[in-house]
């Protein structure tokens, strides 16, 4: 099968979940990768049959908006998607670009799928872009013959919003050993907490800080350790004693999040509201335990009490709580850990999210 997968934008989790996905589907297929310059990043690629084919984007949001009405912009993509004469087309992350190439690609009666990670706008995102996402979401559901979804109540909420329910299918998120690569000889750090990832205001890194005191009084030598990009000016002001903090607020590269992760000893995910999340994944691959708000699809990859613990949403205390329990039980934390790691190997392989991908082109 001569497959066709597409993404021009989207830095991080989704630029890692593509390559991965393109790796494995190529193991028994022909893979065309139509990827946005600045998201090539040769370390994901390596021993890889995917024929990568540039497009040229940038991360700027504005130079990305001049580029929608240049007209070459669209001529220059479904060119080279004629040439490639795909049997299937597959956008991995939408934006208003893809979008109306698929507006184009369904004119020529192309079999279209797509990947949505995200069914609904999250709580803090900036309102135009918000407008613009949706509305791009709304034209490429429309026009795609497929829509997969990594979770049932991802499902239930494109139902919702009136996606006929045999146009969607569910998909696991993979899991993300690509970053054991860079593993070292590092020690955990006694009774340290991670939260990793983009500082959002949906991912309730305020909730992790206010818990903090009552955590503190029954771990005197706690850790939270916060690495992440996005503006961090509100959450400063509420840490009121920086010794049981370490935060690094950037961008953090392939090559040092195994570091992180190696150091901690369970990574913490306080979401108010989220659909899924490749952080999970990740601390199955070290090995750590999670504790993750019931919100979106989260709790259909976390076994509360085997892989981790399952808390309700904006609850400083049940954090606390669950965390406390954590650190008090080597055995426990341990045992929550190795739990992970194999439901991440049995049922997140990426060979596997492959299989259930070529059955869904299939039914096309």
């Amino acid at each position: 099968m001569k497959i066709l997968l597409l993404q021009l934008t989207g830095r991080g989790g989704t630029q890692l979940y593509v390559s991965q996905l393109a790796n494995s589907l190529s193991k028994k297929n022909e893979v065309t990768l139509l990827l946005g310059s600045y998201l090539f990043d040769r370390n994901q690629y390596q021993d890889s049959d995917v024929k990568i084919v540039f497009v040229d984007t940038n991360p700027s949001y504005i130079k990305m908006i001049l580029k929608l009405f240049n007209p070459w912009t669209y001529i220059k993509i479904f060119m080279l998607i004629s040439h490639e004469n795909p049997d299937v087309v597959h956008l991995v992350l939408e934006d208003m670009i893809s979008g109306i190439i698929f507006l184009l690609l369904k004119i020529k009666k192309y079999k279209l799928i797509l990947t949505e990670h995200d069914t609904s706008p999250h709580k803090g995102e900036k309102l135009i872009e918000t407008c613009h996402v949706q509305f791009t979401k709304y034209l490429v559901r429309s026009v795609s013959d497929r829509i997969i979804v990594h979770g049932n109540n991802l499902k239930k909420d494109l139902i919702g919003k009136g996606v006929p329910e045999k146009k969607i299918k569910v998909i696991p998120h993979g899991d993300y050993t690509y970053y054991l690569k860079w593993a070292k000889n590092i020690e955990e750090e006694q009774n340290s907490v991670l939260f990793f990832g983009r500082i959002l205001d949906y991912k309730g890194l305020d909730y992790l800080i206010n818990a903090v005191p009552t955590i503190a009084s029954a771990i005197p030598n706690v850790k939270i350790i916060i690495a992440g990009s996005g503006d961090f000016t509100k959450y400063s002001s509420m840490i009121h004693d920086q010794k049981f903090f370490e935060i690094h607020n950037r961008f953090i590269q392939d090559e040092e999040v195994a570091e992180f992760f190696q150091r901690s000893c369970l990574v913490a995910l306080p979401y108010i509201d989220g659909s899924q999340s490749g952080v999970i994944p990740i601390a199955y691959a070290f090995k750590k335990p999670v504790i993750v708000t019931n919100v979106g699809s989260l709790p259909e990859i976390v076994e509360n009490e085997v892989t981790g613990f399952l808390i309700p949403p904006k609850n400083s205390n049940a954090l606390a709580e669950a965390v406390i329990k954590i650190f008090r039980d080597d055995n426990l934390r341990m045992k929550m850990g190795e739990n992970g790691y194999l439901k991440m190997k049995n049922e997140l392989s990426w060979n596997n999210i492959a299989d259930k991908t070529i059955e869904v082109y299939k039914q096309l």
